[in-house]
Parts: structure tokens; C-alpha cells; sequence
């Protein structure tokens, strides 16, 4: 029988009192028994379907269940939100015990492997040596940790999955880019500019910025081209450039660099 304890006190993390918290019996002892029903499932005697699974096969549900997720938090669901998100917890377990019946990994290396990351990530806030404040500088000091980890060879697009829609993984692409400080090779080639307007809220703003996207990708489609086909390919040339600079400046970092290296690589690659 499963049983999880959510324990992370190895190094005085948590508190004994908090893990001693209804809260914590509690999603414990839910974990364990959902990851019970999920190994009686595909154990010999148990469901047919559910034996014959494997993490490709379980691809389209892993993903329907992401959108799914998505559109309850789009609508303010929280009743939907709530099902769904069990429904990609329940993904979770089953290609955790997947991977526990080929030897790979299991339910509780996966807990423990992102409990690790999480406290490794933080040091503001499980040690004593880092003060931060500002929520940027957290975003700043993930990603050198992830340089560092890997030795500061670490590509900034590195993790990001291709599979993403066009748009997500175009906007995820740019962040990391100017994060770096790299500059925008399209700034002076773009016909249309958009911005914020002084004294307009968040929401007229977004419904703004929608309808200007719903614009460029409807001027695209009328020239025949397909607009998430085209902009893909925009990323991943974008992408490309990335990589090409970083092989440029070999174990230097980019986002390490002085402006005018880093300008200078980015310029010739």
C-alpha cells in the first residue's frame, strides 16, 4: 500500500507542527490512495484498458485534460477547475506508475525530484544567504541557478517544448530573449507598433491587444499564408539565432556578457 507523507524536513525546511497539519494528513493520504487505485487498475485482473496505456499512448489525454484545465480557469470555474485539475493529477499518477513498472521512476521520485528543485531554487527562502524582493529578481536568480546547475552551459531556450502552440512558444521564446538582453532583430522591420495608453486598465488593454493580433493574423491569412505556420517558423528561426550565438560565445553565458560582446555575437550570428 502507498503511503506518502509530504515531508521535506531534512533540512529544517518545514516545521514539524505544519507538517503535522490537517492539511498535509489529509493530501497525503489522498496521493496514496489515488496512486493505489491507479496500480489496482493496471495490475493483472484489473482494467484492460488501463494495462495496455503507455506514456505515448497517454499523450492526447494528458493534453486534452491540459486544455480542459485551461478553459476552466479561462471562465472563472472553480467547481470545473477543480475536476480537471484532478483529472491531469490523475495523468500524473499513471505515468508515474508507468514508469515504476519499466524501472524509470516512480510516484515518490517524482515528489521528491521537484521538492529538491524547489528548495534549490529558493534560496531566499529555505536558507539565509540570498535577500530578495522583488518578484523579478526571483525570475532572475531561477534561471542562473538553471545556468549554474548545468555547468553555465545552459541554452536559454533549453526546456522550451516546440509542441507548444505557435503564439505560446513565440511569447515564451521573446521573454527569454530579452530577458537575456539580446535585441529584437524585428524592432525596426515591424509596420505596426503596439503599446500601453496611458490611463487604459489592464482589460482595455488586453481587449485592445486581441484585436490587433486578430488584425495582423486575419492580413496574413488574406495573403494566403497560414499565420500559425508562419509565425512557427518566425520562432524557431528566432530559436536558431539563439543557439548560433551561444556557440559563439562558447562557455561564456550570453545573458552574462557586456552589452557590446553580447550585442556583437548576436550582430554576426
Amino acid at each position: 500500500m502507498y503511503r506518502f507523507a509530504f515531508v521535506v524536513l531534512r533540512e529544517g525546511v518545514l516545521n514539524s507542527e505544519m507538517l503535522q497539519s490537517e492539511q498535509f494528513s489529509k493530501a497525503g493520504d489522498a496521493f496514496s490512495e489515488l496512486c493505489a487505485i491507479i496500480e489496482r487498475l493496471r495490475d493483472p485482473g484489473g482494467c484492460p484498458w488501463d494495462s495496455e496505456q503507455t506514456h505515448a499512448s497517454l499523450r492526447p489525454n494528458l493534453l486534452e485534460e491540459t486544455y480542459e484545465t485551461l478553459e476552466a480557469i479561462d471562465i472563472e470555474d472553480s467547481k470545473s477547475l477543480e475536476e480537471e485539475l484532478g483529472d491531469i493529477l490523475m495523468q500524473i499518477v499513471f505515468h508515474a506508475d508507468i514508469g515504476r513498472r519499466i524501472g524509470n521512476f516512480d510516484a515518490a521520485s517524482i515528489c521528491q525530484a521537484v521538492r529538491s528543485k524547489l528548495i534549490k531554487r529558493h534560496p531566499h527562502v529555505f536558507g539565509d544567504e540570498v535577500v530578495i524582493e522583488e518578484s523579478d529578481q526571483v525570475v532572475d536568480l531561477w534561471e542562473k541557478l538553471k545556468r549554474d546547475e548545468s555547468g553555465g552551459n545552459r541554452s536559454i531556450v533549453a526546456s522550451l517544448p516546440i509542441a507548444m502552440p505557435a503564439l505560446a512558444y513565440s511569447s515564451s521564446l521573446q521573454k527569454r530573449v530579452m530577458r537575456a538582453g539580446l535585441p529584437w532583430p524585428e524592432k525596426q522591420s515591424m509596420p505596426l507598433v503596439f503599446s500601453r495608453i496611458e490611463g487604459e486598465t489592464i482589460d482595455e488593454t488586453e481587449n485592445r491587444a486581441g484585436r490587433y493580433l486578430m488584425a495582423v493574423a486575419r492580413q496574413v491569412h488574406a495573403a494566403g499564408i497560414d499565420p500559425e505556420t508562419a509565425l512557427r517558423k518566425a520562432a524557431i528561426q528566432l530559436r536558431d539565432h539563439v543557439l548560433r550565438a551561444e556557440a559563439e560565445a562558447g562557455n561564456e553565458s550570453l545573458a552574462d556578457l557586456d552589452v557590446l560582446p553580447r550585442t556583437q555575437i548576436w550582430d554576426r550570428t
